[in-house]
């Protein structure tokens, strides 16, 4: 079960590479929603990734992967 600010982050993520055919930067998250820290992307990413919806490439430039 996702909270609603996942559930956003996932249909954010999902949208952004729709439209530009990649994913967005943990920058361009924190920008969408307003967050002052690229670190509440990435709890929020981290917490996708254990609840098996993304998976992060780590050591890649825009490694996200919607599961």
């Amino acid at each position: 079960m996702l909270t609603d600010a996942q559930a956003k982050v996932l249909k954010f993520i999902d949208e952004f590479r729709a439209q530009n055919q990649y994913p967005p930067t943990r920058r361009e998250i924190s920008r969408h929603f307003g967050w002052s820290s690229d670190n509440a992307a990435e709890e929020h990413l981290r917490a996708l990734e254990a609840k098996g919806r993304v998976r992060i490439n780590r050591g890649v430039a825009r490694g996200l992967v919607v599961i």
